[in-house]
């Protein structure tokens, strides 16, 4: 398992390091999983939900439970998913097909 620190979890939020973050939920401390749960309820990327709704659900950790559900709230109400690449409407593509 990997070494993780407060100072990492800030790092990897930072950078919006989902996999990262993600990793970190796996951690023996408590409080690794929290800042890493707080981390991925501020950047709103719905790929972590997944994991999120995991610990959620199974953490023996109630204040952990407790912030993972709070980052679920977050991520639904900013409805971020990076896994969607948005293609260009069909508008910008003849616009751009007519400046040529």
């Amino acid at each position: 398992m990997r070494y993780f620190t407060i100072t990492k979890i800030e790092k990897w939020c930072a950078q919006k390091n989902i996999s990262r973050l993600i990793d970190a939920l796996n951690n023996l401390d408590p409080e690794i999983r929290k800042a890493s749960i707080l981390c991925l309820g501020s950047i709103g990327d719905a790929i972590a939900t997944e994991s999120l709704e995991y610990i959620w659900n199974n953490d023996p950790d109630p204040f952990v439970r407790f912030e993972a559900n709070r980052a679920i709230k977050n991520i639904q109400k900013i409805g971020l998913d990076s896994r969607i690449k948005m293609e260009p409407s069909f508008e910008q593509v003849n616009l751009q097909a007519n400046i040529s």
